[in-house]
């Protein structure tokens, strides 16, 4: 068996708007060493999440992910109303971060990160 290692996740920043449909996740990449391809990682069998954290890190939203596809990707639609409450009115920053799980559970990755904001 060849050597393979995940491609570095790189932050994305996003910006949320109250009152949209929103689409967040991530990609997952792996680049074989010996040859120095890289093909996406089947994530059609896992599982995903998303959550939206408050800048100290406390957990403000969480959504299962909608789309796990075989080319890498775990996509949350997040629906227009998820941000209609009030307490959105203060919660305007923070950190995201998009995981998936194997079917096993033995294997947990982060394949989306960064920094959001929340306009009206």
């Amino acid at each position: 068996m060849n050597g393979v290692y995940g491609k570095r996740v790189v932050p994305r920043d996003v910006r949320l708007v109250r009152g949209d449909s929103e689409r967040l996740g991530g990609w997952w990449r792996r680049r074989d060493l010996s040859t120095g391809e890289i093909t996406p990682v089947d994530l059609s069998a896992w599982s995903g999440r998303i959550e939206l954290r408050s800048p100290d890190g406390t957990l403000w939203y969480s959504r299962a992910c909608d789309e796990m596809t075989d080319d890498g990707h775990a996509v949350a639609n997040i629906p227009p109303s998820a941000f209609a409450g009030d307490v959105w009115l203060q919660r305007r920053s923070g950190q995201w971060k998009c995981v998936v799980t194997s079917p096993d559970g033995s294997t947990v990755r982060t394949v989306g990160w960064g920094c959001w904001v929340l306009s009206d």
